[in-house]
Formats: C-alpha cells, sequence, structure tokens
C-alpha cells in the first residue's frame, strides 16, 4: 500500500485543520486522527500500520507544520482565482468587523478567509482589483477548500499589520498557543514514543 503524506502545508486544506483542531485526546489519539484527517485514511486500515510506520508518517506532518508561510496575495480553487484585500489600509468598518468576529477561531476561520480573500475581478499588470464584499458567508464553504499555508499566512499578515496600524478591535494572536497550532505541533514533536524504522519512500510518494 502507498501511503499520500503531505509534506508541505500547502497540501493540506483549511477544512482538514478545522477538523482535527477541534479534537482532544492524548498523543497516540490525536495521532492517528492527524493521520486519518490528513492523509485521507480510514481508522480500520491505521490500525494495521506497524507502530514505526504511524510515527514516520507523524514526523512528515511534523515537517510539514514547521513552515512559517508568508502572505499569498492570489491563490486558485478550481478556476476561481481569489484575491487577498489589495489595501488593507482601505478595508471597510463592516470587513473589519466580520474579519475580527472570526479571525480568533478556528471554526469560523473560513468565515474570515472569505472577508480577506475575494475573486479576481480584473488584473493590471502586477496590481489587482476584487469583487465588492457582500459578507463572508458568500465564499465561506469555498474557503474551506483553501490551502492552510494561505489561510496561516493571512492570518499573521492581517495581525501583523492591525498591530502596526493600532487597530484597536483587533484581538491579539501572540502565540501558537492562542492561534491553536499548539496541539497539533505539541503531539507530533511528541511523536508516538517510536523509532523511524521504515523508510519515508515505503510510506509516502
Amino acid at each position: 500500500m502507498k501511503l499520500i503524506v503531505p509534506n508541505k502545508m500547502s497540501e493540506i486544506k483549511l477544512a482538514d485543520y478545522q477538523k482535527f483542531v477541534r479534537l482532544e485526546g492524548d498523543d497516540e489519539f490525536l495521532a492517528r486522527k492527524a493521520v486519518e484527517i490528513f492523509c485521507d485514511l480510514k481508522m480500520d486500515v491505521i490500525l494495521q500500520m506497524k507502530a514505526s510506520s504511524l510515527t514516520t508518517v507523524t514526523s512528515v506532518l511534523m515537517n510539514a507544520f514547521a513552515e512559517k508561510p508568508a502572505l499569498t496575495q492570489k491563490f486558485t480553487i478550481g478556476k476561481q482565482t481569489f484575491g487577498f484585500l489589495p489595501s488593507l489600509e482601505e478595508i471597510t468598518v463592516g470587513e473589519l468587523n466580520d474579519v475580527d468576529q472570526y479571525i480568533s477561531d478556528w471554526s469560523q476561520m473560513h468565515k474570515a478567509m472569505a472577508v480577506l480573500f475575494r475573486p479576481v475581478v480584473a488584473t493590471f499588470g502586477n496590481r489587482y482589483e476584487i469583487e465588492k464584499y457582500e459578507g463572508s458567508e458568500k465564499y465561506a464553504e469555498q474557503m474551506k477548500q483553501m490551502p492552510l499555508d494561505v489561510a496561516i499566512g493571512a492570518m499573521l499578515f492581517f495581525w501583523a499589520l492591525g498591530k502596526d496600524l493600532s487597530l484597536a478591535t483587533l484581538k491579539s494572536l501572540e502565540t501558537e498557543e492562542e492561534m491553536n497550532l499548539a496541539p497539533l505541533l505539541n503531539f507530533l514533536k511528541n511523536g508516538v514514543g517510536l523509532p523511524f524504522t521504515t523508510s519515508l519512500q515505503e510510506e509516502t510518494h
């Protein structure tokens, strides 16, 4: 059996991380659920894996989540290209209020991303124009399919710029713990207590 393991954050969907981050349990449980969610593998198959193979897979995932993504201005879902707000300094009160409401809650992150990213309607060299904001619900479901690195990069950029602009309504997201990345990173760093005896080439491609 060949198992496809994401080795970059860009290969993980926002929706999958939202599924994972709400879970609670010990390291063994979280390791199995990570493989189930991020590798799209059924639990009965996971339980038949060698313990050393599970360790290897979680090691690959750990490397993916060690990334510190920068802002991605444009990305594509299907045939639709979405662009980040061209100028956050021109963000409207309504947009800011909606982002502030959702961006510190991973279960609502797709709604925050639907504010920050909207379809590109025109391009002018390196510049572009995005669709007028009509509420987060319009593209929220599509945002669940966006790459996780794009979501995190936008979130960090928005927070950093908001801090620089002294936007009092923005919630502080200063630590990984407050971003809820800590649960995943902790169990991946701890692994499952077994040596890496299986070749990555055998378990991934």
